[in-house]
C-alpha cells in the first residue's frame, strides 16, 4: 500500500479497501476505484441540478445512491454527508440539503485525492 498521511488515512475505511483488494484479482480494487472516481462527478452535477430545481425527490434519491457509492468504496467521511443531504431532502429542506452538497463535493475531493494514492 502506499504510505498516506494520517489525514488521507482517515477519509477512507481501510478494511473496506482491504476486503476489496483480497477478491483474488490484484486490480479489482483499482477498477472499482476507477469506476467510482468516474460515476460520481456526474451524480453531484445531477444532486446540484435537482436542488436547483426544487426536486426534493430527486435529492434523496441521489443523495441516497451516493451514499452506497461511497460506502462501498470505504469513503467513510462522505457517507454521513450523504446522509444529511439526504435527510434534508426528505425534511423539505432544500437549503440545507445545499450546504451539505456543498460539503459533500469536498469530501469527494478528499476521496478522490486518497484514492488516486492508493491505485497510482
Amino acid at each position: 500500500m502506499t504510505q498516506m498521511s494520517s489525514e488521507a488515512l482517515a477519509v477512507l475505511d481501510l478494511s473496506v479497501i482491504e476486503a476489496m483488494r483480497s477478491l483474488g484479482r490484484s486490480d479489482a480494487f483499482a477498477e472499482i476505484a476507477h469506476m467510482f472516481l468516474e460515476d460520481v462527478p456526474p451524480d453531484l452535477s445531477a444532486l446540484g441540478a435537482a436542488i436547483a430545481s426544487g426536486s426534493a425527490a430527486s435529492v434523496a434519491q441521489i443523495a441516497h445512491s451516493l451514499r452506497g457509492n461511497a460506502l462501498g468504496i470505504g469513503a467513510i467521511r462522505m457517507a454521513p454527508v450523504c446522509i444529511a443531504v439526504e435527510s434534508a431532502a426528505r425534511a423539505g429542506s432544500l437549503a440545507d440539503a445545499a450546504a451539505s452538497a456543498r460539503r459533500l463535493e469536498l469530501e469527494f475531493a478528499a476521496a478522490r485525492e486518497a484514492l488516486q494514492a492508493l491505485i497510482q
